[in-house]
Formats: structure tokens, C-alpha cells, sequence
């Protein structure tokens, strides 16, 4: 990881694949937004070299998650509604959102993706969906799909895991990094933002 730093930035590595990403993307302004500091927002997603996990060799595990999901969003008021149990085009949503980044946007267009898969349930692999998402975040969902479809964004996408576990020695999502220190899991965000307040208050 990098060398600490109390001006280092928050980075927010996510995947849309996860839905304990999504709540972390939920509850990320309310706990974090008011801090002041730069944030670098990592969309990411699992190659089979790197990350060879597939839920359907792990049906316990995948109950599991659905009754811990239904559990969190009641307790954070949100609906959820898994979608189908297939593996979608990931490169696109991903790729779109480092396009919506360049735009500005990259907030509210992570939120609405991911609302889009884990409250509606739908397919985010879908240009249809993603283009959907997009205008819901206020941008123009034909520049950010012809930016999804570019190799650049697509090839940053896809290296995004690799560069996170080189960078910063993450292995999942959601993860975060601040000040050369790793947080992983939405239920960590609390100690993230007590470091941030520590460092703020500490003399430069």
C-alpha cells in the first residue's frame, strides 16, 4: 500500500456484481460525504484467473448471502430483488461507469446500476439497463454507452482487480483505502470514517 498520508484519498474499490457493494454505494454519502476528502470510486470485477469464484458450486454459501441481504436492507430500509442467476456481460456497467466518472457523474450512476440490479432486479449487462441508469443520473446514455464500448474503458475495467490487489493487497468488495490502510466490507465503514476524522485532527 501507499505510504500514509493524511491528505491521501478514500478509494472505493466496487463491483456490481455484489450486493454488499451496493450497500456500501448506499450508505457512502451519509457516512463518508461530509468528510472532505478526495474520492477515487474503483469499478472492478472478477476474471476467472483471478478471482475463479463461481456461487453455483457453493449453494449454502449463496442461501446464506440472500437471507444476510434480506436481513441488512430491511435494517437499512431498502428493497431488494435479486436478479437471475446468470452471469452478465460485466465489462459493460463497469466500463460505462468509469465513462459516467469522466463526466462527473460516477456517483449517481453507480447508485442507479446498482439499484437498477438489487432493487429492480434486472440485468446490468444490458445495454437497455445501462442506458436506463445513465439517464436516471442525468447524462446522456448514448455517449455513455459508446464510451462503455470502447476497448480503453473495457481494458481499464478488467485490470481494475488486478491493480487493486497490486496497489492496495485487496481481495474482495466492497474495499476501501485510506492513509495506507485497508477496510473491506460495508460494516467497516465506520472505522474508515473515525481514521479519517483521526487524521484530520492530527497536526500536519
Amino acid at each position: 500500500m501507499d505510504t500514509p498520508d493524511a491528505r491521501a484519498p478514500i478509494r472505493f474499490y466496487f463491483s456490481f456484481r455484489s450486493p454488499y457493494a451496493w450497500l456500501a454505494a448506499e450508505r457512502f454519502e451519509p457516512m463518508l460525504g461530509d468528510l472532505g476528502v478526495p474520492i477515487e470510486r474503483i469499478p472492478l470485477y472478477p476474471t476467472p484467473e483471478l478471482f475463479p469464484n463461481d456461487p453455483a458450486g457453493m449453494p449454502a454459501k449463496v442461501a446464506y448471502l440472500v437471507q444476510d441481504i434480506r436481513r441488512l436492507t430491511r435494517e437499512l430500509g431498502l428493497t431488494v430483488r435479486f436478479p437471475p442467476a446468470v452471469d452478465p456481460d460485466w465489462a459493460l456497467p463497469h466500463a460505462a461507469s468509469l465513462a459516467a466518472q469522466q463526466q462527473g457523474a460516477g456517483h449517481a450512476f453507480m447508485l442507479e446500476v446498482f439499484r437498477k440490479r438489487f432493487s429492480e432486479g434486472l440485468d446490468v449487462g444490458c445495454e437497455r439497463v445501462v442506458a436506463a441508469a445513465a439517464k436516471r443520473a442525468g447524462l446522456d446514455p448514448n455517449a455513455i454507452l459508446a464510451a462503455a464500448r470502447t476497448d480503453a474503458l473495457r481494458t481499464e475495467a478488467a485490470e481494475n482487480f488486478r491493480l487493486g490487489i497490486e496497489r492496495d493487497q485487496i481481495f474482495g468488495v466492497p474495499s476501501f483505502v485510506y492513509a495506507g490502510k485497508l477496510y473491506w466490507g460495508q460494516d467497516r465503514m465506520h472505522f474508515l470514517r473515525d481514521a479519517v476524522l483521526r487524521k484530520s485532527a492530527s497536526p500536519s
